[in-house]
């Protein structure tokens, strides 16, 4: 009797842990009143509204999913992106997303607008160098 006593002695401070571990999952794992979802819904899409169409972002879902692409059109409830990777375009629910943030990398040509490459100033440089040079070869002559 005394050996049974112990195994549940130990089982029941076992099933006690497990219980109270349970409940405190439970409590920080509470759905979101519709409120809440509903104001962070606007607060994404008002985010978004300050990017323009084509800026590269890194949107963060609810589900701990990522998608990385470029701004395409807002919506109401929704926006779009054209995805980095597959090219193609996802739609996402602004009550689905967690974060959105404009990101730095750069893509291929014309993915972020001051990343390009400025043809004319090369040849101004060069054309302002030739200018001198034969300025200097008519002065020395």
């Amino acid at each position: 009797m005394n050996r049974a006593f112990r195994v549940f002695r130990r089982n029941g401070f076992l099933l006690a842990a497990m219980v109270l571990l349970i409940a405190w999952f439970t409590s920080a794992c509470q759905a979101q009143s519709p409120e809440k979802v509903e104001k962070h819904a606007r607060k994404i899409e008002k985010h978004l509204a300050k990017y323009r169409t084509g800026t590269l972002v890194e949107v963060e879902l609810r589900d701990d999913s990522e998608a990385q692409g470029t701004l395409g059109n807002l919506g109401d409830a929704s926006f779009q992106i054209t995805n980095a990777d597959s090219n193609k375009v996802q739609t996402f629910a602004y009550a689905d997303v967690a974060r959105v943030k404009k990101t730095k990398e750069y893509i291929g040509a014309g993915s972020e607008p001051g990343h390009r490459v400025r043809l004319w100033v090369p040849i101004v440089i060069g054309a302002v160098a030739a200018g001198g040079a034969v300025a200097a070869y008519e002065a020395t002559r």
